[in-house]
């Protein structure tokens, strides 16, 4: 798994992807994890959310489709739930730091990426498209800030973008 650079996951039954129980199992899959830059998951229909992310740091670029059960890529309250002890918790990192490129499509469900804004420093991409609910996206005023560049969000429904909420906007 050190070599791993890029993994797709299409048209499968598996409702779960687990790092592992303790926190020797996280640390240990992290640092195996650590040239995983490309993800692509597509047609996964028991998967709900994607927790696992949190231990690929050098992810670049992350691609989800066809994923109906999926409301929360990260989600706080499982995050919570299973940081229990300060070892496990720094195996943990903040997620989507070399995010270069962010594909959303076809996810019925999908609410949230992550509960609060993430900084976002290499972001210069985001596709939208048919994700209803998504309401709002990790972002706030300071998250693109030292990229350099521009960050393009690209969506297929114009209905989307009006319902969008940002963090910076009351």
């Amino acid at each position: 798994m050190e070599r791993l650079s890029k993994l797709i996951i299409r048209s499968c039954d598996i409702s779960e992807i687990e790092i592992g129980r303790t926190p020797w199992d996280i640390i240990l899959t992290r640092t195996r994890l650590r040239n995983l830059t490309s993800v692509i998951i597509t047609g996964c229909n028991g998967l709900k959310d994607l927790m696992w992310l949190l231990f690929v740091p050098n992810l670049t670029h992350l691609e989800l489709q066809c994923l109906e059960k999926v409301e929360e890529i990260i989600s706080e309250e499982k995050v919570s739930s299973s940081i229990t002890d300060e070892p496990k918790a720094r195996g943990m990192n903040t997620p989507f730091q070399k995010l270069e490129r962010l594909e959303l499509i076809n996810l019925p469900r999908l609410k949230r990426i992550y509960w609060s804004p993430l900084l976002f420093p290499c972001l210069k991409k985001i596709v939208v498209e048919k994700c209803p609910k998504l309401r709002k996206l990790p972002l706030s005023i300071k998250s693109c800030v030292g990229g350099g560049e521009e960050l393009v969000i690209n969506y297929r429904d114009d209905q989307w973008f009006k319902r969008v909420r940002w963090e910076d906007s009351h």
